[in-house]
C-alpha cells in the first residue's frame, strides 16, 4: 500500500510511527513544512519525506497582514498537496491535520483518513457557530477520522452526527525516550509545565496555585513559546516567585527530554480542551506522574491509566492541594511505573498496527 501523510508540523522523532505503521511493502510518504524542526529530505526504508510546504511568516504583526500571510500560505501548501497527489499513485491518503477553512472542500484522489486532534478548535476565529458547520462539513466527507481516546470519539458522534462505523480510536502513541528513565529527582521536586502558552492552558489557574505553595515545598518551571501578553504574564509571575523559573522560546529535543528527566510533576491545568494531550504523553515517556484538569480526554485518561492525579478545571485550590500531594506522596514510584507500563502499550509501533488496520478497512 502506498499510502500520503499529509503531516506539516512532524518532527523527525515522530517517524517511528510511520515506519510502526508500514507492513511489507508499503512506502509512506510524509509531507512535512520545510523548516529547521523537520525531519530531512529523501528516504529511510519505508518512509520517504518530501520536504516541500511553505510555512508562515511569523514576524507579522499587523492583524491584516497576519491573515493575508496565512491565506497564502494555505493556499500554497494545498497546492503542494495536490501537486503530490498528481505525480504519485496513493492508495489512501491521511491528513494528520486539517484547515477547518479550507478543507472542507479537499478531494483527495481516494480513500482518505482524517486524524482529529482538536474536536473543537482552542481559539475559534469566526465564533463558534460559523466554525462548528466548517467543522461539520469537515468531518462528513473523510472515508475515516482517527482520535487519540473514546472521550473525543463520543463528542464527534453526538456533537457533529459521524456515525459511529467511521470514527477509529487510536490511542496517543508514546515516542521511545534514549536509556531508562530515572528515578525521582533529588532535592525540592520540579514541576513542570510544558507547551504552548495559550489562553485555554489555564497559565492564570497555575500562577494562582504557585500562591498557595510553599516555595520550599516545590518549584516550577514553565517552558514554552505563546503570544507576548502570556508570555509576559509568565515572566512577572517568575519575577514575583523565587521558586517559579521560566524558558521561553522553542525547545529542543534534546533539551525537551532533560526538562522531563528533570521534573518530579508533570502539570497539565487546561481550562478548556477538546483533544488529547502529547505533553501528558512525554510524560508517560518519562516515568513522571502528573497532575491535570478534567478537561478533553485528559481526565479520563488519567483516571484510566492511574498515573497522576485529575482536579477540576478553573480551581486554583484543588489543584495545589494535588501538587502538594504527589510531592509528599509514597506513590511517586507507583504512579511512575505505571506510565512506563502505558508508554510501553503505546510504542509507535502498538499505534502503527492499530492505525494500518483502519487503512485495510477503509481501502478494502
Amino acid at each position: 500500500m502506498r499510502v500520503h501523510w499529509y503531516w506539516p508540523f512532524a518532527r523527525p522523532e515522530e517517524l517511528d510511527w510511520a515506519v510502526g505503521t508500514a507492513r511489507n511493502d508499503d512506502e509512506i510518504v510524509v509531507q512535512v513544512i520545510d523548516r529547521p524542526a523537520a525531519p530531512a529530505a529523501g528516504r529511510a526504508g519505508p518512509v520517504t519525506i518530501v520536504r516541500d510546504l511553505p510555512d508562515v511568516n511569523r514576524n507579522t504583526t499587523n492583524r491584516i497582514e497576519w491573515v493575508a500571510s496565512r491565506a497564502r500560505t494555505y493556499r500554497r501548501r494545498a497546492s503542494r498537496r495536490r501537486s503530490l497527489w498528481r505525480t504519485h499513485q496513493f492508495d489512501l491518503v491521511h491528513l494528520h491535520y486539517a484547515n477547518r477553512f479550507t478543507d472542507g472542500f479537499v478531494r483527495p484522489p481516494g480513500p482518505w483518513v482524517l486524524s482529529v486532534h482538536d474536536v473543537v478548535p482552542h481559539e475559534p476565529r469566526l465564533g463558534t457557530l460559523v466554525e462548528r458547520q466548517l467543522l461539520r462539513l469537515l468531518y462528513r466527507r473523510p472515508d475515516a477520522l482517527v482520535v487519540h481516546h473514546q472521550r473525543l470519539a463520543d463528542v464527534l458522534m453526538s456533537d457533529f452526527a459521524v456515525g459511529s462505523d467511521r470514527v477509529h480510536v487510536v490511542p496517543h502513541q508514546v515516542f521511545p525516550v534514549p536509556g531508562r528513565p530515572g528515578p525521582r529527582p533529588d532535592g525540592v521536586p520540579m514541576v513542570l509545565f510544558f507547551g504552548a502558552l495559550r489562553a485555554n492552558k489555564g497559565l492564570e489557574v497555575l500562577a494562582q496555585a504557585v500562591e498557595l505553595l510553599d516555595p520550599d515545598l516545590v518549584r516550577f518551571h514553565i517552558a514554552g513559546r505563546g503570544d507576548s501578553a502570556t508570555e509576559q504574564a509568565v515572566r512577572r509571575l517568575a519575577e514575583r516567585h523565587r521558586h517559579v523559573d521560566v524558558e521561553l522560546g522553542h525547545a529542543t529535543l534534546d533539551r525537551k527530554r532533560a526538562l522531563f528527566r528533570d521534573a518530579s510533576i508533570v502539570v497539565l491545568p487546561y481550562r478548556t480542551f477538546a483533544s488529547q494531550s502529547g505533553v501528558l504523553h512525554d510524560a508517560y515517556g518519562h516515568g513522571r506522574p502528573v497532575v491535570v484538569t478534567d478537561v478533553g480526554a485528559l481526565g479520563e485518561t488519567v483516571r484510566e491509566d492511574r498515573t497522576g492525579l485529575v482536579v477540576g478545571a478553573g480551581d486554583p485550590t484543588a489543584l495545589a492541594g494535588a501538587i502538594a500531594d504527589l510531592a509528599t506522596t509514597d506513590r511517586w514510584a507507583e504512579l511512575s511505573r505505571a506510565g512506563l507500563r502505558i508508554a510501553a502499550e503505546r510504542s509507535p509501533e502498538a499505534s502503527g498496527r492499530l492505525l494500518r488496520a483502519v487503512y485495510d478497512q477503509v481501502v478494502h
